[in-house]
């Protein structure tokens, strides 16, 4: 299996946890705002551990030359994934307003979530999880 489709089943796991995770933790605590950033910070955690030990096996022990130290990979791995977080609202907001009504706007989360998952791919394996 390729890093690609790896890569998209991360995502598709991180993004069914970060719904979960909102809707529990919405209903128990009812600050809409505080608990996406939680469900989105559980999400981002999952993400980064798939992609770095499954989706692009990228182990690497410290000291090798332009090897990351452990929190700038993770610092590196949050800011690609907040440019995505950018790109995907975006794009949405692009594609909802070019037809309307629920289908157009669940084919709009899709189409976002694709152009998301290219940014995020690239970024990962060219930058965060480079060999």
């Amino acid at each position: 299996m390729g890093q690609g489709i790896r890569h998209i089943i991360v995502g598709a796991v991180a993004d069914l946890a970060d719904i979960g995770f909102f809707n529990l933790l919405f209903w128990v605590f009812p600050f809409q705002i505080l608990v996406k950033a939680v469900s989105f910070l559980i999400a981002a955690t999952l993400k980064y551990f798939g992609n770095k030990y499954w989706a692009f096996r990228a182990p690497r022990s410290l000291g090798e030359v332009g090897d990351k130290t452990p929190a700038g990979e993770i610092f590196v791995f949050l800011i690609i994934t907040l440019v995505g977080l950018i790109i995907n609202v975006a794009a949405f907001s692009v594609f909802v307003k070019m037809g309307s009504g629920p289908t157009w706007r669940e084919i709009s989360v899709i189409l976002a979530l694709l152009i998301t998952a290219i940014w995020n791919f690239c970024g990962y394996k060219f930058i965060v999880f480079k060999k």
